[in-house]
């Protein structure tokens, strides 16, 4: 296994994470949570230190089989998480990866990376990120205050956003406005099979698109 450390972290991680909607969320079939841990722990015992969930993957469930699994590891692991949707209020909505209402205000923030450390059952958070955020929300200062409020609390470590297919025109927008809103990371869906069966060719470099 292959090892880097996030830039300007001190966060070292495996090249190759574990992703817990994979195990969670029903999307790739079902699995048992002694099915799901068992798969957590022999990814760690194969080098793998990341591992990545979010409040909202089983309305809770990929936080808690992160504590589950890799309790006694918790040193020697890289917990990323992301919040933003609103689960609590509208988990019974979801039909399969269609979105549900999200609620980025600070109080929702800080209610749910509180919520999140006690599923985690940690006190602290490696990479907390932001789940699929907007315009609305690279501009909103709200957003950012009270994720470096949070992070000088000690709740996390670091901050970062993670964007699925909703969020791609917004990831220029970050880079370009990353001495304002300095993210350690931003997260994008690639899956290299899928990549590689829909074309040979070479991916193109990402550009960044105008912010207004």
């Amino acid at each position: 296994m292959k090892y880097r450390t996030y830039r300007n972290t001190d966060l070292t991680v495996s090249e190759v994470g574990f992703g817990l909607w994979t195990v969670s969320t029903g999307w790739w079939g079902n699995f048992t949570r002694p099915e799901a841990t068992a798969l957590m722990r022999r990814a760690f015992d194969l080098g793998i230190t990341l591992f990545d969930a979010a409040d909202t993957y089983g309305n809770g469930l990929s936080e808690e089989l992160i504590a589950e699994a890799l309790g006694a590891q918790r040193d020697r692991i890289v917990i990323a998480t992301k919040i933003g949707y609103d689960f609590v209020r509208h988990g019974s909505e979801r039909r399969g990866q269609r979105e549900i209402p999200q609620d980025f205000s600070p109080e929702a923030i800080r209610r749910a990376t509180d919520a999140a450390l006690a599923r985690l059952r940690t006190d602290r958070i490696d990479l907390l990120q932001l789940h699929n955020i907007r315009m609305q929300q690279v501009h909103d200062d709200s957003v950012w205050e009270t994720l470096t409020a949070l992070q000088e609390a000690g709740k996390i470590r670091y901050f970062g956003v993670a964007l699925g297919p909703v969020g791609r025109s917004t990831k220029g927008c970050i880079r370009f406005n990353a001495e304002i809103r300095p993210a350690s990371s931003i997260s994008t869906i690639y899956w290299s099979s899928t990549q590689a069966t829909r074309s040979k060719k070479p991916l193109p470099k990402p550009v960044a698109t105008p912010c207004s």
